[in-house]
C-alpha cells in the first residue's frame, strides 16, 4: 500500500513517490488492482480473487500499453504526470485523514 495510513510508503518516503518515479506502471498497477475488485463482485456476490501475476499480467500490460500510448499522443501537455500528481496529493490527503481520524477516536471517548 502506498497512502493506507501514515505508516505507507507514500507517506513515510513523499520524496519517492511526488512525482511517482514512473507515472505508467504507477497507473497500470493501480488498473489491474480495479480489475481485481471488479472481479470479486463479478457474480453479484463478494468472493476473494487472489491478485496474482499468473491472473492479471495480462490486463497489467495492456493498460501499461494503453497509458504508454496516451501518454506519447499528450506528452506536451503532460496530461499524464497530472494525473498522477493529483492521485498523489489525494493520497496523501487520505492518509493524513486516516490519521487525524484514529488520533481523534483515540484521545476522545
Amino acid at each position: 500500500m502506498w497512502f493506507a495510513n501514515k505508516h505507507n510508503d507514500g507517506v513515510m518516503f513523499p520524496d519517492h513517490f511526488k512525482p511517482f518515479p514512473h507515472p505508467a506502471l504507477a497507473l497500470t498497477d493501480i488498473m489491474a488492482q480495479i480489475e481485481c475488485c471488479i472481479d470479486e463482485w463479478v457474480t453479484g456476490t463478494c468472493m476473494d480473487v487472489a491478485f496474482t501475476i499468473q491472473e492479471y499480467r495480462g490486463m497489467f500490460e495492456s493498460h501499461l500499453n494503453c497509458l504508454r500510448e496516451f501518454e506519447e499522443a499528450t506528452k506536451q501537455y503532460r496530461v499524464l504526470s497530472g494525473i498522477c500528481n493529483k492521485i498523489y496529493e489525494a493520497g496523501r490527503f487520505v492518509a493524513t485523514f486516516v490519521r487525524l481520524s484514529l488520533e481523534l477516536t483515540a484521545t476522545c471517548p
